[in-house]
């Protein structure tokens, strides 16, 4: 499994005039966490999309479970639980400032080659990257 975290401040205009997150920002937090958690592993978008590939989101969930604020430090923790084959699935848990947890959701990435936008599946180069965190002892 790899596992990464990524820590961001909730902004002013991503809150709604209740004062909380609006919903669709934690969309967005899905997006920083998973973009941070790629660029870790010497895998930014852009380099695969030189490749010829691209990874479009096929599948979301998102499940709200409590409020975070304007001003409230985030941690975002991108969990990839299994080696990507035809898909890249991405668990994330956003924890508020006390450690609660404000969000949980699963995004799931498809290959497909740039110029056909055919689906295709993980290149090799991706799969090898992943490879170390899912050796069996």
């Amino acid at each position: 499994m790899y596992t990464h975290q990524t820590f961001l401040e909730v902004r002013y205009y991503e809150t709604d005039l209740m004062g909380i997150v609006h919903h669709s920002n934690y969309i967005r937090y899905f997006e920083c966490g998973r973009n941070d958690a790629l660029v870790s592993l010497g895998l930014p978008i852009r380099e695969v999309e030189k490749r010829g590939i691209m990874m479009p989101v096929v599948n979301l969930s998102c499940n709200y479970k409590s409020p975070a604020k304007q001003g409230d430090k985030l941690r975002i923790e991108s969990k990839i639980k299994e080696l990507p084959k035809a898909k890249l699935i991405i668990d994330t848990t956003i924890f508020g400032p006390q450690n609660e947890v404000v969000c949980t959701g699963t995004v799931t990435l498809g290959f497909i080659h740039s110029d056909s936008r055919k689906p295709t599946r993980a290149p090799e180069y991706i799969v090898s990257l992943f490879s170390p965190f899912f050796k069996h002892n």
